[in-house]
């Protein structure tokens, strides 16, 4: 594992393994961004990172995909489906950057459903999954939960879906997965997979999120391609650019 880390230039002492919610949120604060499965950029993941088998626990206790919720409510990492829709980190520092150039790059279409998931959850402050579903599928809607700003709401009661809408949210940085809820049995044990909460950046950060005024898209992803070209000096800017893309 030591030569592994060297030869990638991840700047870990040689004990650093993902092997625990620390060491997870010690990786992905660290590398700045780090996608949750393997990517074009070889080793760049938490599924390659943590200890073989551990990375949604099998013959351990728990695993990195229970400690992903735990580790996103330190609030030092922005978490959703960031990479090509799939799930991963980034760090509070490179995040205005990444919002400044995602938002240019998935722009909400007015009157679209992602528009309108967009208003409720910001209106919401913070809904789950679960919520979100309720709302516009069934049961009677406020003026609160959901906002009179838009003047058509778009028909997606036919597909009964709302993934493809929150995934590009998600991949655009208007939100992010601010936690994760699971069923408990009768006797208060967890059991299946856990729920995702969505809120908004500006929600869940606030005053520490440091928004960037005058720069353009372009300026902050050349900005987070040089953070982590020396976190990885051996990854080319394309790979990295496709990735974030």
């Amino acid at each position: 594992m030591k030569n592994i880390l060297k030869a990638f230039g991840l700047n870990f002492r040689p004990s650093i393994i993902i092997d625990s919610k620390e060491t997870l949120q010690y990786a992905a604060e660290s590398l700045g961004i780090l996608p949750f499965f393997p990517n074009k950029i070889s080793q760049f993941s938490v599924e390659e990172m943590c200890v073989p088998g551990m990375l949604f626990g099998g013959n351990y206790e728990e695993g990195c995909w229970e400690w992903k919720g735990p580790v996103i409510r330190q609030r030092t990492l922005a978490y959703g489906k960031f990479f090509r829709r799939k799930a991963g980190f980034v760090s509070l520092e490179l995040l205005p950057d990444f919002l400044n150039y995602r938002r240019y790059a998935y722009p909400i279409e007015p009157g679209s459903t992602a528009e309108m998931l967009y208003e409720i959850i910001s209106v919401n402050d913070s809904l789950s999954s679960t919520e979100l579903k309720k709302l516009i599928f069934g049961g009677r809607r406020t003026e609160e939960e959901l906002p009179s700003s838009l003047n058509k709401e778009p028909d997606i009661r036919k597909s009964k879906s709302i993934e493809a809408p929150l995934q590009r949210l998600q991949m655009g940085g208007w939100i992010i997965i601010s936690d994760f809820e699971y069923k408990r049995t009768k006797m208060g044990e967890r059991y299946g997979w856990g729920v995702a909460r969505y809120s908004t950046p500006e929600y869940i950060f606030g005053d520490s999120l440091r928004f960037l005024e005058n720069k353009s898209p372009q300026s902050s992803l050349s900005a987070i391609v040089r953070f982590l070209k020396k976190k990885l000096p051996f990854v080319s800017e394309k790979k990295f650019k496709e990735l974030l893309k």
